[in-house]
């Protein structure tokens, strides 16, 4: 579905027209109601909506913000400490196992290194405070892969699917949601009136049907392998 089709097919079952339901307002609940429908879809845990984001390493620095669009959760986070460098893992870890001061530079680099399994994160006031040894100024020395909301719908006049991805570090949104954010913008639109508008059986279903989409999203790879535990039969306790 594109974006003049998701508004076609609105104002079709909402009996209106651009001058009743203008652009901008259609354009407004599409978004609001996107970024809902893509923060449910986040429970299949698919990485449907993961991407590596990179930022730069400051000199001696700790602290960085965490992307604006990300939905709630980082997947993995990679640190490279000099321009020559391969990407290391860091891992998370909670302040409260650590017995020294979190805001001394000195005793942070003698617990730490920039060695792979020596390098370690927290999550804090929405920002990423990395544990390792001395920082330095690193350009892409950050890589986050993280969920992040797909692109806001720019136009309700473009003419491409809302699937296609806009940028190589921007999503599309999947088409197992679009009629279900058309619905639901619908929904936004008659309710909101001042006199509410009744819904229609499909509209006062629209949980069901979208808790029916998000499952069509679950294993998106069937080629992954699933271990299960085999009961020892040599007569031995496990």
């Amino acid at each position: 579905m594109t974006p003049v089709e998701l508004a076609a097919y609105v104002r079709l079952k909402t009996r209106t027209n651009s001058t009743t339901f203008s652009d901008d307002d259609l354009l407004t609940l599409a978004n609001v109601v996107k970024n809902d429908v893509c923060q449910r879809a986040l429970e299949v845990d698919e990485d449907i909506f993961t991407l590596p984001a990179t930022y730069d390493l400051v000199a001696n620095q700790r602290e960085y913000p965490l992307p604006s669009d990300i939905l709630s959760r980082i997947k993995k986070v990679e640190l490279k400490f000099s321009s020559s460098d391969d990407y290391v893992t860091a891992y998370s870890r909670d302040m409260l196992d650590m017995d020294f001061p979190i805001s001394s530079e000195t005793l942070i680099t003698a617990q730490f290194t920039n060695e792979q399994g020596h390098v370690y994160y927290d999550l804090m006031r929405k920002s990423l405070w990395i544990y390792s040894g001395t920082i330095a100024a690193v350009t892409d020395g950050i890589k986050l892969w993280v969920n992040t909301y797909p692109a806001n719908i720019a136009s309700i006049l473009h003419t491409v699917d809302m699937s296609i991805d806009p940028s190589t570090t921007a999503h599309g949104v999947p088409r197992e949601l679009h009629r279900i954010i058309a619905t639901g913008v619908i929904i936004e639109y008659k309710q909101g009136k001042e006199k509410p508008i009744p819904l229609n059986e499909k509209e006062q279903k629209w949980e069901f049907d979208l808790e029916k989409a998000i499952q069509t999203l679950k294993k998106a790879d069937y080629s992954r392998e699933i271990i299960a535990a085999v009961p020892v039969t040599d007569g031995s306790e496990y």
